[in-house]
């Protein structure tokens, strides 16, 4: 009777354990993948954005970010001669386009790295624009590091060298109500710096924007 009972235990044992087998519960079997959530655009989110452009030299993600009435300012002491005191989208988008082009015939990047320094928190200021005065935009001034390995040179950023970011709600996007992208970029710098002088063959301490118009 006992050897009995103990036989149709393990018969019972042995279909439960094959069960759940079958339903994909063994030790070895992969864990179901996680449902993709899609990012949520924040003021914040577009200059982690740029970013990721730089650092991935994804110039899709770059066009993404910025606003269609994108306007992107020189530091002062960069206007010199025939340079441009702004430019707009399309000149930004054809810039970054040359420079995130490693095989760039005429002025290959070798590497690329940027860090928009916003580690503690980044304090927006609203304001109203007088291009869209019923808009509300958002503005941060902040720190920026970056390293361009453009041979022969290495450019680095001058020392406490800032930015102005602006942001704005470009309205709904996909399943969203809001979209942030980014409508201005000021450039910041010392009006008396010599940031237009750039030797051969050296590390050269200049601002993003100096960088960026090695490929007008």
């Amino acid at each position: 009777m006992k050897m009995r009972m103990k036989t149709w235990m393990l018969i019972g044992l042995l279909v439960a354990t094959s069960g759940v087998m079958a339903c994909g519960g063994g030790p070895d079997d992969p864990a179901p993948p996680l449902p993709k959530v899609p990012e949520r655009s924040t003021p914040g989110g577009v200059l982690t954005k740029i970013e990721s452009a730089y650092n991935k030299r994804r110039i899709d993600w770059y066009n993404g970010v910025l606003d269609q009435n994108f306007t992107f300012y020189l530091a002062p002491g960069d206007v010199v001669g025939n340079m441009p005191d702004s430019w707009n989208r399309a000149d930004e988008i054809d810039l970054n386009t040359r420079l995130f082009d490693k095989n760039n015939t005429t002025l290959p990047c070798q590497s690329i790295f940027m860090d928009i320094r916003a580690e503690d928190g980044v304090p927006w200021i609203e304001f109203a624009p007088e291009s869209a005065p019923t808009e509300t935009w958002y503005q941060t001034t902040l720190y920026y590091d970056f390293k361009f390995e453009i041979s022969p040179n290495t450019y680095i950023p001058l020392t406490g060298v800032q930015a102005v970011f602006t942001v704005r709600d470009a309205g709904k996007f996909g399943n969203y109500d809001h979209h942030w992208q980014l409508v201005e970029m000021r450039d910041l710098g010392d009006a008396t710096m010599a940031s237009a002088r750039m030797s051969a063959a050296a590390t050269e301490p200049t601002t993003w924007g100096k960088v960026k118009s090695l490929y007008r």
